[in-house]
């Protein structure tokens, strides 16, 4: 249900178990009916069997693969020589990710990559692509934030608790209760802001004592989170019922500081900063582009889906591009745009199934 969670976002249980197994329905059509379409568009990348430089600076790309089908993989996107290479954890460890690769997080040479429904995260080097250790003992992880070199929260779908990791021991530590499932994270000030998923708040850790201190009513169902260049937190809801889907700024004071309503029947998710973070980004069928300094929300998309099934969005530093994932089917390889900051197509490539996180290296 992990993949049905990520892409339609409802807030009825109920319809989501129904979508999911009409999901798998379309899923075994697809499988036999799958159409491979050639690349068009300029300046696409060559697809590479081996690196020819694992230090070089580009792109990670998650690949959730199908749920329960233990197809997750990792793509690297070489800015340099504008080369993919694809499932590079397995080539460089000649066993696979597991099932579901969720997101990822890399402190110092270690890359944490957190695996969803295989319950555990794989920690592997940078720049090698060597598997380092397994980290285990999770109920379904979902996102992993770094609190400096040798400590973690790890948030969690069904455990209603963020995990505490030791980043040396590289094993659990503990957990901090949480009433919700939780999802995305953001560290200011030694507090840890965490979305609780399905409930009306996000929640605030001390991250010295590992306490819950307090909690902040944002309507339903935080999902994304950011930290801008001014230190304000920007969150992302699904909202629920009559509560609708809200873009909301928490403040340096830890208060609600501005908060903008999507319109009925929007789901949004994937929300992103720029490099600079003084601009967000987010899914809503099309993607919008915010200044964080605005009064209102986007009419006008700055990308328009045109048919495409946007999936995930992620900035490239180093092109200074956009780049989004089209999971097209959920059973074929993502498709891979990158647009300019103005939302020009600059080209394409094929990563992963369901291309779901992108990580600047």
């Amino acid at each position: 249900m992990e993949l049905v969670f990520k892409n339609l976002l409802n807030n009825n249980l109920v319809l989501l178990h129904q979508k999911y197994i009409y999901t798998k329905l379309i899923i075994l059509v697809s499988l036999v009916f799958t159409i491979v379409s050639c690349d068009k568009t300029p300046d696409n990348p060559s697809i590479s069997d081996v690196p020819t430089d694992t230090s070089a600076h580009g792109i990670f790309i998650c690949n959730e693969g199908n749920f329960q089908w233990g197809n997750a993989s990792l793509s690297f996107y070489n800015s340099a020589n504008s080369s993919i290479q694809e499932d590079v954890f397995k080539s460089y460890n000649q066993r696979g990710l597991g099932d579901v690769l969720q997101s990822m997080s890399i402190i110092g040479e270690e890359a944490y990559l957190v695996v969803n429904n295989s319950q555990k995260i794989e920690v592997m080097n940078a720049k090698t692509f060597k598997s380092i250790a397994m980290i285990t003992g999770f109920n379904s992880p979902r996102y992993l934030l770094s609190l400096g070199s040798d400590k973690a929260y790890v948030s969690d779908l069904y455990e209603k608790a963020i995990w505490i990791v030791n980043l040396k021991s590289k094993q659990i530590n503990g957990k901090i209760n949480i009433a919700s499932w939780t999802e995305e994270m953001v560290y200011r000030n030694n507090k840890a802001y965490i979305c609780g998923r399905t409930s009306k708040y996000v929640y605030v850790v001390n991250t010295l004592t590992d306490q819950l201190i307090d909690s902040i009513n944002i309507g339903y169902g935080a999902q994304n989170m950011v930290l801008d260049q001014t230190e304000k937190i920007w969150v992302l809801t699904v909202g629920k019922d009559a509560i609708a889907a809200q873009l909301l700024c928490i403040g340096t004071s830890g208060s609600l500081a501005n908060s903008f309503h999507f319109s009925n029947g929007s789901i949004p998710n994937k929300l992103i900063c720029n490099p600079n973070k003084t601009k967000i980004y987010w899914i809503n069928k099309d993607i919008y582009a915010m200044n964080i300094d605005a009064n209102q929300l986007p009419t006008i998309p700055i990308i328009s889906a045109e048919g495409k099934n946007f999936y995930a969005i992620g900035y490239n530093p180093n092109q200074k591009e956009i780049l989004a994932s089209d999971a097209k089917d959920y059973v074929q390889k993502s498709e891979i745009y990158r647009y300019d900051t103005v939302g020009n197509l600059k080209g394409n490539f094929k990563a992963g199934i369901n291309a779901t996180y992108f990580y600047s290296k």
